[in-house]
């Protein structure tokens, strides 16, 4: 009679843990905060001295202890890692199936080296997988219960629903943890396209010299890209001007978008020429740039007294140049690296003369690669037809304003693969 009181008070005491369990999986929305109830309810609904928690690393090859507790309220984490199949944990999660050990140091399949690394001396073990939706996540413990001298079959057998539980409650926080992630990169990614938006919209100054105009057009493909555009008035004859794209997309562009435009402000303020700018931005951004990187670009300088746009390419799409007649010219560029290849590249630069009407246009190769997702036909041919389309005089948005719907019918409802950024520049 006694022997089966004792029973009850036990399976009662593992029931009042396991609701326990199901209210802190509603309740508790903070990971680590989560692993220390949950080893802190296993000590006390076992009876144990000792609960640890192993979970997979990212490899999925190794355990790796979360988290320990020895005593109320007190938690260790220490690195304790246990290869697959070794050890009793190792063993649970190789083969899926709880293990109740009465004597560890008789069984060859303890893992000796874990008391070594904790200071603890295991006499008995619980130990069972952690699986939800059949897939092993890690592997809950407890040793050492405080009343006898080993654990029973019936003490597995609350144990498991235990685990079971524990599985749940540690993939429920893990979902919530991957959606505040992804909220925070929707977040940090919104706050980087403000920023990349700002710089962008302060690129053209408002107040030009007399004889010149400028006008852009700048989407990425993504929250945030990596083209650009920058003009510098150096004085009232002379207005420096650039356009560029980093390789690759997403943040890590952008970033280095951003550190470019900041560099072409002072390379601007202190160089003789665009090939000279190109040397010294080159240079500036050389060590900035992250290995396997590189950034296209095209400055240019226009002086509306001479009727005349120097332009230098480091590895750019060439412009056009659209005459007040109509006429649409191909501007060719000498061949060069782009930007970060080699700490030191010469680059050298050519002369366009203008007259009033005319539009130098460039662009990135978001424009001249567009296309559908089910063809191979690229945009390029139809940009100097598109140009040439135009009404004669107009004005510079204009002309982006034609190439910009020219390209969306050409991609049609595809999405767009690439950044597009367009920037002209003439004497208005």
């Amino acid at each position: 009679m006694q022997t089966e009181i004792e029973s009850l008070k036990k399976s009662l005491a593992v029931y009042r843990g396991l609701v326990e369990v199901s209210g802190l999986i509603a309740a508790i929305t903070e990971y680590d905060e989560l692993l220390q109830a949950i080893l802190e309810v296993s000590r006390r609904v076992m009876r144990a001295e000792a609960a640890s928690l192993f979970l997979l690393d990212a490899e999925g090859e190794t355990l790796e202890m979360a988290l320990s507790s020895y005593a109320d309220g007190e938690f260790v984490r220490k690195p304790v890692r246990v290869p697959k199949g070794k050890g009793i944990a190792g063993c649970v999660f190789e083969n899926g199936k709880s293990l109740l050990i009465r004597d560890a140091y008789s069984d060859n399949r303890f893992y000796k080296e874990v008391d070594k690394q904790t200071g603890f001396r295991t006499r008995s073990i619980l130990c069972a997988p952690l699986k939800r939706d059949g897939v092993l996540i890690g592997v809950l413990q407890v040793l050492n219960p405080r009343e006898k001298d080993a654990f029973d079959a019936e003490d597995l057998d609350g144990f498991e629903a235990y685990a079971n539980l524990t599985a749940t409650a540690l993939e429920k926080i893990r979902a919530l943890e991957r959606s505040r992630r992804q909220e925070r990169v929707e977040r940090d990614l919104a706050i980087a396209s403000e920023i990349q938006t700002e710089l962008l919209s302060r690129a053209i100054p408002k107040q030009l010299p007399d004889g010149c105009a400028f006008a852009a057009f700048s989407e990425p493909a993504a929250n945030v890209g990596g083209d650009f555009y920058a003009v510098f008035v150096r004085n009232p004859y002379e207005i420096y001007f650039g356009i560029g794209d980093v390789s690759g997309k997403g943040m890590a562009a952008a970033l280095l978008m951003a550190q470019t435009i900041s560099a072409m402000q002072f390379v601007f303020a202190s160089t003789s020429s665009p090939a000279d700018a190109l040397g010294k931005l080159n240079a500036t951004l050389y060590n900035q740039i992250v290995r396997g990187m590189f950034i296209t670009a095209l400055i240019g300088r226009i002086t509306p007294s001479s009727q005349r746009i120097e332009i230098a390419s480091a590895g750019h799409c060439r412009p056009l140049l659209r005459k007040a007649s109509g006429a649409v010219t191909e501007i060719e560029t000498p061949g060069a690296l782009p930007l970060g290849v080699l700490p030191k590249v010469v680059y050298q630069q050519g002369k366009i003369a203008c007259q009033r009407g005319d539009w130098l246009v460039s662009f990135t190769d978001g424009l001249t690669e567009s296309r559908t997702t089910h063809s191979q036909d690229f945009f390029e041919p139809r940009i100097a037809a598109t140009l040439a389309e135009a009404p004669l005089e107009p004005a510079p948005e204009g002309l982006i304003q034609n190439l910009v719907a020219a390209e969306k019918l050409h991609r049609g409802t595809s999405p767009r693969p690439d950044d597009l950024t367009i920037l002209a520049v003439g004497l208005a």
